[in-house]
């Protein structure tokens, strides 16, 4: 956690040039912003948000984050204790007009980032198994990708040691594909694919989960 900290001051003053960053899945969000088309894509508390970010620069992707207010206030404060030019592009969530801004982003070809493992507002939940235990996740994420009608992937960003990352795409789910009737259904199944991806990453980078409060169900 403190490397990322430390790296995120020279990611984000642009010297992406002193780290050796690896994409992998990549072609098919290139595709897509090349054909113009929007698409959310999922991440958790996990690895390093900027190298992604970065990531998505180097590909002149169009992309923007959408948190929580509180969030969004910490986070345009440290970026621009950083870097004054990094503070664009956030989308506060819980906002009246925070679904239109989303949609709007979405159809004008723009990539969506959410941290979609926790919830800082009311939230229905879904227990599923997570590294051998119940776990609680959020399904607003889910549930709004499904009424936007959009493609959804995962993303990870991973520090792997010295000046080196990973950056990994997988493909969740095309809302746009699924009908009105089966959404209930295909959030359900949506969740826990993400689940399965996350905890694959946890087991293959178990210092890369940045999870500092109690995220397993109590045991009475």
């Amino acid at each position: 956690f403190s490397s990322t900290i430390h790296d995120r001051f020279y990611l984000l003053n642009n010297q992406a040039n002193l780290f050796d960053i690896q994409g992998f899945g990549t072609d098919p969000i290139i595709e897509l912003q090349r054909q113009k088309q929007g698409a959310l894509l999922f991440g958790a508390h996990m690895g390093s948000f900027e190298v992604l970010l970065t990531h998505g620069r180097t590909h002149d992707f169009n992309s923007c984050i959408a948190m929580y207010p509180e969030n969004a206030r910490q986070l345009n404060r440290a970026l621009a204790a950083i870097n004054p030019e990094a503070v664009t592009g956030i989308i506060a969530l819980g906002q009246m007009d925070s679904m239109l801004t989303i949609h709007h982003k979405l159809e004008t070809g723009n990539l969506v980032g959410v941290l979609a493992d926790r919830a800082a507002g009311p939230d229905q939940y879904l227990s599923l198994p997570f590294l051998g235990a119940p776990a609680r996740f959020p399904t607003g994420p889910f549930r709004m990708a499904a009424m936007l009608g959009h493609p959804v992937y995962f993303m990870t960003g991973l520090y792997c040691g010295g000046n080196r990352y990973e950056v990994h795409f997988e493909p969740l789910a095309d809302f746009a594909e699924v009908p009105r009737n089966q959404r209930d259904a295909a959030v359900r199944e949506t969740l826990q694919k993400y689940v399965s991806m996350l905890e694959r990453h946890c087991k293959a980078a178990p210092y890369n989960w940045f999870n500092f409060f109690e995220f397993w169900e109590s045991v009475p």
